[in-house]
């Protein structure tokens, strides 16, 4: 890895005019926040007024489904956000007096986006209005089709619009101000929910999970509805989310992330079903049950665990296929569960610092998750390949792609070549820290303006400290030292002989809060030694 320093030589102007400690300060200057965004931190975006334009005929769009006895047909998405937003899509219309029901596409059997069939279906039961949540801009096929058979189309979406979205009416944070710019689509439908005045606590709570589930920018409304979602979790009046895990108390923006989004995420993920589980996610979110509730935490929980043992098993069988001479891992295998591709293509990626590509087949395709290492781009690599592809979407570092099985070879072939050369080595910013400045009461003030995640991240951390606590835990390789009020782990770097002379050891690592037993400390993860 390469390292390169964070000029933190305004620290003092920082401190003086915002009344900070030297932590602090250096944190803040290695987010680049512009004067907006710094001033932001310290004062996060209030909810905005309501653009009326915008609302109204959403409203009155509602209110007269409601007062005709009009069925909705709302169509999800089986990833964490698009559970959450059909969850509080629901509650909303239970709020309105609206007959709806739900449907959320199996990832493996149907894939993402507004599905024509099952919306023939809903139309043949009676259901004359569809709504869309995290999905439905792009949809043209679905929409046309509804228009086509009376239907009254309202589109609740937040991913990039590339075209004319044919719907009668349109949320979407394009259209609601610059403060909702990075809303999830559960984030979109609570502000709906807060326009129509039938929002609860439960509703903020998952808008909360929404965002950090989908990893949104921790920018504008996002910092105040992620704050208010945790302080509601951690007042214990939603079971269903405590359910997912034992939490260790208060709940924090992290265990959301390491916790509960995968537990959510793994019902889309695992479901072989025709009818995808993540369905009985938005049952378990918005039933008041205990016994239904208790069942389907008992069924989230085997999915997981089904997730994490065929996650290994997977992994294990795909490093057998790993050659260490080779530029790019591209590692294909019918037995693979789509669900999991991306899951294992990240963890071979991070180990093996290679682009990645994980495989199996689907019908006459192969379908399958790319990963990206260092500064390589991977929707550039691939821009030369598309007409090659049966689908392809994604960003730079993470991809889907679907290609027919007999062009295998020849996007293997192709990756090698575009790959051949490229430097996988990652640059990573670090703000230089002393022992003076890493104090509990600095810590504390530094927690104190959370949430942390996506452009609002704790940086990486250059530190030296002295040796002379060195000890290992479990083996060579687990080692820690404690100063001061912190421990420093160290997990996967030299053994134990490598450092036991030195006086010192300068070490790059991340910040971690600790909680065990309800008790909260402070670690540093190192991530390498110098």
């Amino acid at each position: 890895m390469s390292y390169i320093q964070v000029d933190t030589s305004q620290m003092a102007a920082l401190m003086e005019k915002y009344s900070i400690n030297s932590l602090l300060a250096k944190v803040l200057i290695s987010m680049h926040y512009d004067e907006k965004d710094m001033a932001s931190f310290f004062a996060p975006c209030q909810y905005p007024a309501f653009d009326e334009k915008l609302y109204a005929p959403i409203r009155e769009k509602l209110e007269e489904i409601s007062r005709k006895g009009k069925k909705v047909f709302i169509f999800g998405d089986y990833d964490c956000d698009g559970i959450c937003a059909t969850s509080i899509m629901m509650m909303i219309m239970r709020k309105m007096g609206i007959q709806a029901g739900y449907y959320i596409p199996s990832r493996i059997n149907e894939g993402y986006g507004l599905n024509v069939e099952k919306l023939a279906l809903a139309h043949e039961k009676g259901y004359e209005v569809l709504v869309t949540v995290d999905n439905g801009v792009s949809a043209s096929e679905g929409l046309k089709w509804a228009r086509e058979h009376g239907m009254i189309t309202i589109v609740t979406d937040h991913h990039q619009i590339s075209e004319k979205v044919e719907s009668d009416l349109l949320l979407h944070p394009d259209l609601m101000g610059e403060d909702c710019r990075y809303l999830s689509g559960g984030a979109v439908v609570y502000m709906l929910a807060r326009y129509l005045k039938v929002d609860d606590e439960k509703m903020a709570i998952l808008a909360m999970i929404s965002i950090i589930g989908d990893v949104m920018s921790l920018k504008g409304i996002n910092v105040q509805i992620v704050r208010d979602g945790l302080k509601l979790l951690n007042s214990h009046i939603y079971p269903q989310v405590e359910m997912l895990e034992e939490f260790s108390y208060p709940i924090s923006e992290s265990d959301i992330s390491y916790k509960a989004v995968p537990k959510i995420n793994s019902a889309g993920r695992m479901s072989v079903d025709p009818v995808s589980q993540a369905n009985k996610l938005v049952r378990y979110f918005i039933s008041d049950d205990p016994r239904l509730v208790s069942e389907l935490s008992q069924l989230i929980g085997e999915l997981n665990e089904q997730r994490k043992s065929l996650s290994q098993q997977q992994y294990q069988l795909l490093k057998e296929q790993i050659r260490e001479d080779d530029t790019v891992n591209f590692l294909h295998d019918p037995a693979l569960h789509i669900g999991i591709l991306g899951l294992i293509a990240s963890r071979i990626a991070d180990e093996t610092r290679k682009v990645t590509f994980v495989l199996t087949d689907s019908g006459e395709n192969a379908i399958g998750s790319g990963r990206a290492v260092g500064e390589i781009d991977l929707m550039e690599i691939l821009e030369d390949f598309r007409g090659h592809t049966v689908n392809l979407g994604g960003h730079a570092k993470a991809c889907g792609i679907t290609v027919r099985r007999e062009d295998l070879k020849l996007l293997d072939d192709y990756l090698h070549e575009r790959c051949h050369g490229l430097s996988t080595d990652s640059l990573h910013e670090y703000i230089e820290v002393s022992m003076s400045d890493l104090t509990v009461q600095a810590i504390e003030e530094l927690y104190r303006h959370r949430p942390y995640g996506q452009d609002r991240k704790l940086p990486l951390m250059k530190i030296t400290i002295p040796n002379d606590s060195l000890m290992m835990l479990k083996n060579d390789h687990q080692l820690k030292w404690k100063v001061g009020a912190v421990d420093f782990i160290s997990f996967n770097n030299e053994g134990l002989a490598a450092y036991r002379n030195r006086e010192y050891v300068t070490v790059y690592g991340n910040l971690q809060e600790n909680k065990f037993r309800n008790r909260t400390s402070y670690q540093i993860v190192i991530k390498e030694i110098e």
